[in-house]
């Protein structure tokens, strides 16, 4: 008997890999389930909403079919999470023919290396551009092999990002411009464990 496929079965029962989608529950003209294999498209005077679950997040994608340009109103838009905390959207502008995203909850930015080294040694070399240069036997900080690091500080308490811990309900307010008219959009979602 092989332990290993046993273990890793365990392992998936014991860690909980909760799979989560979502329903669109108001408006109730609107509702509909929300998956993981297909998009659920929701048509609103004057956009067209296309809703999918994807890694236990709500993607929406808002198309603008119009020939004109249609501004997301951030500092008039908001979410609000299942413990009822209001949280920001950032403004953006939906060129005729094109769409924006929104991923609820938006993930937190992420600093990641860029792969596995190793390095044995210590070595002298030519660059390509012809001048000499020294290398270390491990240098994680050296931008000719690495590129440079980029670094994002944020506040943990920044209401931008949020966590859906388990099911609940949210909701999003979604005000927008087209010329001098202002209009918006309300949704409620709610996520079901699978």
């Amino acid at each position: 008997m092989r332990p290993l496929p046993i273990l890793f079965a365990l392992s998936l029962l014991i860690g909980g890999c909760a799979k989560y989608e979502y329903n669109l529950v108001k408006p109730p003209e609107l509702s509909r389930h929300i998956g993981a294999n297909a998009d659920a498209v929701v048509q609103l005077d004057p956009l067209e909403y296309r809703l999918r679950t994807v890694e236990n997040r709500l993607v929406m994608r808002i198309f603008n079919p119009t020939e004109d340009p249609i501004e997301l109103l951030g500092p008039r838009s908001s979410a609000v999470d299942p413990n009822g905390q209001s949280h920001p959207l950032r403004g953006q502008s939906i060129a005729p023919g094109s769409f924006i995203k929104l991923i609820f909850p938006p993930p937190r930015p992420r600093i990641y290396d860029n792969g596995p080294t190793f390095g044995v040694g210590v070595g002298y070399g030519m660059r390509v551009d012809g001048y000499p240069y020294h290398r270390y036997p491990y240098d994680p900080y050296d931008p000719y092999y690495y590129g440079p690091r980029y670094l994002m500080v944020y506040d943990e308490n920044d209401a931008t990002y949020w966590e859906w811990k388990g099911e609940g309900e949210a909701r999003t307010v979604l005000t927008f411009r087209r010329g001098e008219k202002e209009f918006r959009h309300e949704f409620l979602f709610r996520r079901q464990k699978m």
